[in-house]
């Protein structure tokens, strides 16, 4: 599932290829938006909340997306993806928006877009800046036998953290991904480096955790399965969705992540994080 980072340079390109350009045609083959003609319209520009996109137009309308696991936006060329496949066509004069296979699709009113983001959290991408950390810390605790990377992919706390961030951020501090959220010591520096990440990586491209090749994807352990740990050589555990209490898939390492017990709790190892990481440029702003 694309992640905040994605959706906000989504709709920084989709702004910066159309905004003030009229749609010359106009083709839905989503049976949410049939009806909808956008033919004559300007598009205003877009904006993205969390993981929820918004393509404003002059009518006062915003097509409302979220690309959940399968979608997509092509931006600029004709697609060459099945007709059916593409849910959406918009060609203006610079070229043409195509949604593909994005599987949540509407139109609402631009002044209404509030009552598809009021459940969520603070965005993590937002363009007016980073959201305050105790807000978050606070959501967060509000569930506190939650595991720690159920309560970071729970939009309801912050809009936007996905699998990468959920994987990378418990690794590089040491923690737990089932480590209840209540026995953390102390959140705030993992919810800052998080952030920090995650907006940092919205700016530049490249979703890296890594501070290594910073304009590649590289992670530490997203994506890595059961290979050995990159720090300490043994060998990762990973849970598909249908084993984990979140419902989403996790690698981590019980060397370098131990589940302390709850009575003992753990504290976020923010040496670690920053000896392993300490390249990358969210650094500066932790």
């Amino acid at each position: 599932m694309p992640e905040g980072d994605t959706l906000r340079r989504l709709a920084t390109k989709i702004t910066d290829r159309f905004a003030g350009q009229v749609v010359e045609r106009s083709v839905t083959r989503d049976p949410r938006i049939a009806t909808v003609d956008l033919r004559g319209r300007t598009l205003l520009g877009a904006d993205s909340y969390g993981k929820h996109l918004f393509v404003r137009f002059d009518d006062g309308r915003s097509l409302h997306a979220h690309l959940l696991m399968t979608g997509k936006f092509e931006v600029g060329r004709a697609s060459k993806e099945p007709e059916w496949k593409r849910r959406v066509e918009l060609r203006l004069g610079d070229g043409r928006l195509t949604g593909v296979q994005v599987p949540l699709l509407g139109m609402l009113d631009t002044a209404d877009e509030h009552e598809i983001t009021d459940h969520l959290g603070p965005d993590l991408c937002a363009v007016a800046g980073p959201p305050d950390t105790g807000v978050i810390v606070e959501r967060m605790l509000r569930e506190p036998d939650a595991p720690l990377t159920g309560a970071m992919l729970d939009q309801r706390n912050a809009a936007g953290w996905g699998n990468i961030y959920v994987h990378d951020v418990p690794f590089l501090m040491g923690l737990s991904p089932y480590q209840p959220v209540g026995t953390v010591e102390a959140l705030e520096p993992v919810v800052d480096l998080a952030t920090a990440l995650i907006r940092v990586n919205a700016e530049r491209g490249p979703q890296n955790t890594t501070g290594r090749r910073l304009h590649t994807d590289e992670r530490w352990v997203h994506g890595a399965g059961r290979r050995p740990c990159p720090v300490c050589g043994n060998r990762l555990e990973y849970r598909d969705a249908d084993h984990t209490p979140w419902h989403r898939s996790i690698t981590w390492c019980p060397e370098c992540q131990p589940l302390s017990p709850d009575e003992s709790g753990a504290r976020a190892d923010v040496a670690r994080a920053r000896r392993l990481s300490g390249l990358h440029p969210a650094w500066k702003r932790v």
